[in-house]
């Protein structure tokens, strides 16, 4: 149902009552903490005339446009996929359990060199962020890549039908939000190849040819497989490598040709990452110059193995969340450092049942010259740890871990710091800084 004037021209969509100008319309979101529909009245005070609402709340007002539908958020996405099929240009959607934000952002660097490329901000990877980014695409863009996120299954076959990709990659297949999936592991690689619902007919699917899911893909009548990884047997993989404190160079071999790349990152893993950059860049014409200047000029989003150091400490900051398979990425860089090595580790969440055994699978796989571990499953690293020889004290809070740093910590220590979001480790690395 439509109320006002159908031809008013909308300058903007909003979903953030305080951004509301006489041109925008505003769709009032139900999250889990609030509904957007109690926002209504800010967003009109603001000067807002243009409006969505769902069939189960009213707003009248006699100087309003007023579109009602079932579903504000089904109605967001709607009008993200009308408005981005007026944009004939290439779309590259990226998912996975570990790295796919890594990924994307140098998909984008490789790309821009030559491109103007819209980008997924930050992580905003659900069906609502993805909606915002399509709706900032504008006439200057000649390609996007996106990021896809989930934690169950049916999420990214919508988000891809909703993009339609030219090219899709699955960074690995790993065990976030594993207890959202009966099926384990084998459940969640269904759910992250739902990509290829969306995937336009006779499309490009790069993968982790390293990963034991992903690895068995082959090329069929509806997309073409591109594996990459360190193993020879890959389309495209890394034959030697050098990390140091500086960064990361390292060459790979693909259609019989050999290529050196270095990268401005100590991240094992991004040397995978970057090979699905080469791989993209080249399937898009940019030349090796350019695809190494893009490699090297790479900006990783914040949080993700970012490099301090201050007066006492130098830190490695891998807040932004955590699932095994990081954790142990995050032990590689980590041992690249000279010095007494100490990490900071809280729980991994939403691993359900497989809780207990999979902090105590980290704690059986780490080293380093001390363990602290913060939270109620971390304990079980640290138990584990303790076992194999290792030095580990278990706090529950941070507020216990503050209380004894001066104890733990020493000057010149490398101290890693990971933990779930949610466990708000960002404040411990605050804490260190200062």
């Amino acid at each position: 149902m439509i109320l006002g004037d159908s031809n008013t021209f909308i300058e903007k969509i909003i979903i953030d009552s305080r951004l509301s100008r006489s041109n925008t319309l505003f769709i009032p979101i139900i999250g889990e903490k609030y509904d957007g529909h109690i926002f209504m009245e800010e967003a009109y005070a603001k000067g807002c005339r243009n409006f969505l609402c769902d069939k189960n709340h009213s707003f009248l007002k006699k100087d309003i446009n007023l579109i009602v539908v079932d579903d504000t958020t089904e109605a967001l996405c709607n009008i993200a996929k009308g408005y981005k099929n007026r944009f004939n240009i290439p779309f590259i959607a990226v998912t996975g359990s570990v790295g796919k934000t890594s990924t994307k952002d140098i998909i984008s660097s490789v790309l821009s060199t030559e491109y103007d490329v819209l980008k997924t901000q930050g992580n905003l990877n659900n069906n609502i962020g993805l909606s915002k980014t399509l709706l900032n695409l504008d006439n200057l863009n000649d390609i996007a890549v996106l990021e896809l996120g989930m934690d169950k299954s049916l999420e990214i076959a919508y988000l891809s039908n909703m993009i339609n990709p030219n090219i899709a990659v699955i960074t690995n297949i790993g065990m976030s939000h594993i207890m959202n999936f009966k099926d384990g592991q084998a459940g969640i690689y269904k759910a992250k190849m739902e990509i290829v619902d969306g995937l336009k007919d006779n499309g490009l699917l790069i993968v982790n040819g390293d990963d034991k899911f992903l690895g068995k893909l082959e090329s069929n009548n509806s997309y073409k497989v591109i594996k990459c990884g360190f193993s020879s047997n890959n389309d495209i993989y890394c034959k030697s490598y050098n990390i140091d404190k500086y960064g990361t160079s390292f060459i790979c071999v693909y259609k019989n040709k050999e290529y050196e790349f270095s990268l401005n990152t100590i991240a094992k893993h991004n040397i995978l990452n970057a090979m699905f950059g080469v791989v993209i860049g080249l399937e898009y014409d940019i030349d090796y110059e350019q695809i190494k200047k893009g490699l090297l000029n790479c900006k990783f989003s914040s949080n993700r193995l970012d490099i301090s150091v201050t007066d006492k400490y130098i830190i490695i900051n891998d807040t932004y969340n955590a699932c095994y398979e990081s954790v142990i990425s995050a032990f590689d860089v980590l041992n690249n450092f000279e010095g007494r090595k100490v990490a900071i580790l809280g729980d991994i969440l939403e691993l359900g049942d497989y809780s207990k055994e999979i902090h105590q699978k980290i704690g059986k796989n780490i080293d380093c010259d001390l363990l602290i571990t913060i939270g109620n499953y971390s304990k079980y690293i640290g138990e584990e740890a303790t076992k194999r020889g290792l030095k580990s004290y278990c706090f529950l809070t941070k507020e216990d871990f503050y209380d004894k740093v001066n104890e733990l910590l020493f000057k010149g220590d490398i101290v890693l710091t990971k933990a779930s979001r949610a466990m708000k480790f960002d404040e411990i690395v605050e804490f260190l800084k200062n």
